[in-house]
């Protein structure tokens, strides 16, 4: 019970922030976001030390801020700069520090900075787009925002529902041995419901075959976003990525899956619409 009311509390804390700085939006929303990608890339690169990496944390994060802080600013030339530059100082620097496994650190380096920083960058941008794209509709960018968010948490809770009563075959045990075929089914129908009532209920303009192409992509996006997370934790021989969040580990493990399933829905906009 005391597990489950840490989780309350912090739900209760953090989904009212999270609400506030998406329907804000600017540079309140990317703010959030700069917290959360920071935080999690920290803890990528902590839980890598398990196994003898030692990628350079500093510099990792201090790359990843500068590429969301040219997405939300639209400098988009400059990114290619930046990685460019980042590379050739990761490079460098590598051969100045005590470590060994020098090919590994310098390749989680460079991985924290394109599956964190770069994946979330995406959701700053889409933040701000669907707001140009549905100008007719009031608050277009909040309300999809947060149809993003809502419909991974409830197939997080379908899944884990569904699977933890009725699943036997698992989905991927070597990965994960709790999660099961029929909750990753049930995970994938709750995102579509997810997109179905926001849909009929015109809170914004999707057609029924976009609400249900938005629905299935972020329910199996969401939870292999999950799987590859975990996967990284199984490796590296850790539960929680940190302990950050009391009842939820650490920040990677909260948001792993909108991390994932950033990118997929801003290709999926940019094909749409």
């Amino acid at each position: 019970m005391a597990e489950l009311t840490r989780r309350i509390l912090v739900a209760l804390f953090g989904i009212p922030i999270l609400m506030t700085a998406t329907f804000l939006g600017d540079w309140f929303f990317f703010s959030v976001i700069v917290i959360i990608s920071s935080v999690s890339q920290w803890e990528f690169y902590k839980i890598q030390t398990k196994k003898e990496i030692f990628p350079q944390s500093i510099t990792g994060v201090i790359v990843g801020l500068a590429i969301l802080l040219c997405i939300n600013t639209r400098e988009w030339v400059i990114i290619d700069s930046i990685l460019i530059m980042a590379l050739m100082f990761i490079l460098a620097n590598e051969m100045f520090r005590r470590y060994k496994n020098i090919s590994a650190n310098i390749g989680v380096t460079l991985l924290g900075i394109l599956y964190i920083p770069l994946f979330l960058g995406t959701l700053v941008y889409i933040r701000s787009y669907v707001d140009q794209i549905w100008a007719g509709t009031p608050f277009a960018g909040f309300k999809f925002v947060m149809a993003i968010f809502i419909s991974i948490w409830i197939c997080d809770t379908f899944a884990y529902g569904f699977g933890k009563r009725f699943g036997r075959r698992k989905l991927y045990e070597k990965v994960s041995p709790n999660k099961t075929l029929l909750g990753g089914i049930a995970g994938i129908i709750g995102s579509i419901l997810v997109f179905s009532i926001i849909t009929f209920s015109d809170v914004l303009p999707l057609t029924w075959w976009q609400a249900l192409i938005f629905g299935i992509v972020i329910g199996i996006v969401g939870q292999t976003g999950d799987l590859v997370e975990s996967w990284f934790k199984r490796d590296a021989g850790v539960k929680d990525t940190s302990n950050l969040l009391p009842g939820h580990g650490g920040m990677l493990d909260r948001f792993d899956s909108i991390i994932f399933v950033s990118p997929a829905v801003f290709i999926l906009i940019s094909i749409l619409f």
